[in-house]
């Protein structure tokens, strides 16, 4: 890719956008009811106040590439999602704390184990000028689920059996089975859409939803502009008139504009800039320690060598992940070991790998897979991201001392992400966003068959385990079902994590109401400036 073109981090949830996690005492809330918007309030690195925002002005964000569709069924890059969340609404979301929060519902409860009954909000309007009721509900899940829209985000909601509308303003979901993740996954990924407005154009190029935000205009590799939409249903949001996309290069070229005011905000920065700029009084930095991105190798199992289970685990012995962490994330976020950060209440401390690297053993896994005299091996680089193509040239090292040989093979995203989802590669960096719950990873990623499952691996006893955490609704026994899915899949090795990335956000000091959450969404109703934007 050109140095001056946008990168586009392609979605690895392929529903996926996505992967933020959170500390969440109880992220399944059983049979309880939500019925109140909860306290938003977080610490100065999460939030900043919107107590002196003045309504009016235009922001220009920058974000990291640019959308494949703004269509939320078929989107399969994030930087898509942190445009449609501003003009569509969810039923529900969470806050920066990891609580459940209303939207276009105003409660839910469960009746049963398989039946959820929302009450919806009687003041919501598309930008169509369509009403918003239960069959705009009904009508976003169906298409979900049928299978000629091929949505990846279908088997977040598999479990639907049916979508039943006693009223405008009320919804029935009958799931099939008890599903755990069901709440967690509607504030994911369950944006609702009218079927006029889909039906009457092109729903990936003219977005209409309920959101604040309302959809203006799309210039192909420069920006995309939205407005704010005067019929929104949360009186005062948004704060802002107007919001324009920028989609910039992680450089110095965006902490340069967001120095001039030729941007306001930016959704990244370099990590090795990072120290310094998170103290830099011309900025405000937002982040939060337990939403971000988990960083993982992916070893094709279906291909030698690594259809050889000692040499994926000799890779695993051989990896200096805290080295990693320093080459080539500059020392931020967390030493990867799990699909969750270290502050998720979903983490459980186990690191089978915690004293590697073991360079013996890895070389004894080598000896017994047939490879005494070592191998050679192609890495998979992204140059448009520079931390996962350190990655692959800090691995690279690491492994030359057991004798592997990793050639890496630059390629572009859009070569990269075809290879990757037909498994037509052998060694690559991967990752997953918003894994909230566990089954957003296990279901997705590891599960023979799952929609993202580009390592080949089948493991028909992980399988069952799968399905059976994300069945029980009880916490404390599917944290333990995770654990013994996090035993077995880290000793058959398909993937490694290596890097937990932290999301960083950094804005002008006038622009205030920025907070990172678990689902990744902007936010950006709650954003405004301190003067006039």
């Amino acid at each position: 890719m050109d140095a001056q073109t946008p990168s586009t981090r392609p979605s690895r949830r392929l529903v996926l956008q996505g992967a933020g996690v959170f500390t969440l005492a109880a992220l399944f809330p059983g049979l309880a009811a939500c019925s109140s918007v909860n306290d938003k309030s977080a610490s100065s690195k999460t939030a900043t106040s919107t107590a002196t925002a003045t309504p009016g002005g235009t922001l220009v964000a920058a974000l990291t590439g640019e959308p494949d569709s703004l269509d939320p069924a078929t989107s399969t890059v994030y930087t898509g999602a942190q445009v449609y969340d501003g003009i569509f609404s969810k039923l529900l979301t969470m806050d920066a704390k990891g609580e459940f929060v209303p939207r276009l519902a105003t409660k839910w409860t469960a009746t049963d184990d398989r039946t959820w009954t929302f009450d919806l909000v009687d003041n919501a309007t598309f930008h169509n000028g369509e009403k918003f009721t239960s069959k705009d509900v009904k009508y976003t899940f169906d298409r979900i689920l049928n299978p000629k829209t091929a949505s990846s985000y279908a088997g977040l909601f598999a479990a639907i059996a049916s979508v039943e509308t006693p009223s405008d303003t009320q919804v029935v979901f009958k799931l099939k089975t008890p599903y755990g993740p069901f709440l967690t996954n509607l504030a994911n990924n369950g944006e609702i859409v009218n079927q006029k407005a889909i039906e009457s154009q092109d729903p990936a190029r003219k977005p209409v939803g309920t959101g604040p935000f309302q959809f203006v205009e799309w210039v192909q590799g420069d920006h995309i502009t939205v407005k704010k939409f005067d019929g929104y249903f949360e009186q005062g949001k948004p704060l802002v008139d107007e919001v324009t996309f920028r989609f910039l290069n992680v450089d110095q070229s965006r902490i340069d504009a967001l120095g001039s005011g030729e941007v306001n905000w930016v959704d990244a920065v370099p990590l090795t800039q990072l120290a310094s700029l998170k103290n830099d009084s011309r900025f405000t930095y937002v982040t939060s320690a337990t939403a971000g991105i988990p960083d993982f190798l992916a070893m094709n199992t279906t291909k030698a060598p690594f259809d050889k289970v000692e040499v994926r685990q000799a890779i695993a012995w051989a990896l200096d992940r805290s080295a990693i962490r320093a080459l080539a994330y500059a020392g931020t976020g967390e030493v990867g070991n799990q699909e969750v950060p270290s502050g998720s209440s979903w983490f459980d401390g186990s690191d089978p790998y915690k004293s590697g690297p073991d360079l013996a053993k890895a070389k004894d896994l080598l000896a017994k897979a047939g490879y005494s005299n070592g191998l050679t091996i192609e890495y998979l680089g992204l140059p448009q991201y520079p931390e996962l193509l350190k990655t692959g040239e800090v691995v690279r090292d690491q492994l030359k001392k057991v004798g592997i040989t990793m050639n890496i093979k630059q390629v572009d995203v859009s070569v990269w992400f075809d290879a990757f989802s037909k498994k037509d590669y052998q060694i690559t960096s991967a990752y997953q966003e918003r894994t909230i719950d566990p089954d957003n990873f296990y279901s997705l990623v590891i599960a023979s068959g799952g929609p993202i499952n580009t390592t080949g691996y089948s493991n028909p006893q992980v399988d069952k385990l799968i399905a059976q955490a994300a069945q029980e609704t009880d916490e404390g026994k599917r944290k333990a079902l995770y654990t013994q899915i996090r035993d077995i899949v880290r000793t058959e090795a398909p993937l490694v994590f290596v890097h937990y990335e932290t999301v960083n956000y950094l804005m002008q000091k006038n622009v205030v109401g920025s907070q990172v959450t678990p689902v990744l969404e902007l936010g950006l109703q709650d954003v405004g400036f301190t003067g006039k934007g």
